[in-house]
């Protein structure tokens, strides 16, 4: 250990006489504290080859999963696609939640299981884009409706006809307008049936007129 010390106590001062001498001291606590930074490095190498490979695993997960989703989705059908979609849930990484917990969504719509649907319509919302999350409030609403639930489907509605694009702004008011009649709130069922009359070119505009006419004789 002493002569380890000697060796670096002599490299020391074979450097400080090549350099000022006002970054001696500069020069000797690097020396000093040579040893704990080489295990910093260490360390921080150590934490780099490490989240490299989980970034890996990741990719590969995901990689994986979106192939298992693909076969899910061209093979089955009925329970079975939603007993598959569910086990694929339940190992699939973060990134590939939102795929799986939409098309589960649909599964159940297209299966008749609305307040499952509703749930995972729901699931949706949580961690995702604001576009996605629309149309999974949109979703939910819906499934709500066809499980028997129009007045909880209204106040998703409501909320989502207050900010609705032109794109979205018929589809949204056509289902509240079902739904709020469903639930027997005939006036707001009325307010949105008028503004579908509003759009241009609406294929059902006689039956739009129809209803408008029926809510307005109540």
């Amino acid at each position: 250990m002493a002569e380890n010390n000697t060796d670096g106590q002599s490299a020391l001062e074979q450097v400080e006489s090549h350099v000022p001498e006002q970054l001696h001291p500069i020069l000797e606590a690097a020396f000093k504290h040579q040893k704990q930074l080489v295990i910093a490095v260490t360390a921080i190498v150590a934490i780099a080859a490490i989240y490299s490979g989980i970034t890996a695993y990741n990719q590969r997960a995901l990689t994986d999963t979106q192939a298992e989703l693909g076969k899910i989705l061209i093979k089955t059908a009925g329970e079975e696609k939603i007993t598959k979609l569910e086990a694929l849930l339940a190992s699939a990484p973060s990134g590939a939640k939102p795929a799986i917990l939409l098309e589960l969504a649909r599964a159940n719509m297209t299966n008749g299981q609305y307040d499952k649907a509703a749930d995972y319509w729901n699931q949706i919302t949580g961690d995702t884009d604001d576009e996605l999350r629309y149309v999974a409030r949109l979703g939910k609403a819906k499934a709500l409706s066809l499980a028997g639930k129009p007045a909880e489907a209204v106040v998703i509605l409501k909320d989502l006809a207050a900010s609705a694009n032109p794109a979205m702004t018929l589809a949204v008011n056509r289902q509240l307008a079902v739904a709020a009649e469903q639930a027997g709130d005939n006036a707001t069922a009325l307010a949105a049936y008028r503004k579908v009359a509003e759009q241009q070119n609406i294929p059902d505009k006689p039956f739009i007129d129809y209803k408008i006419a029926q809510l307005e004789a109540k």
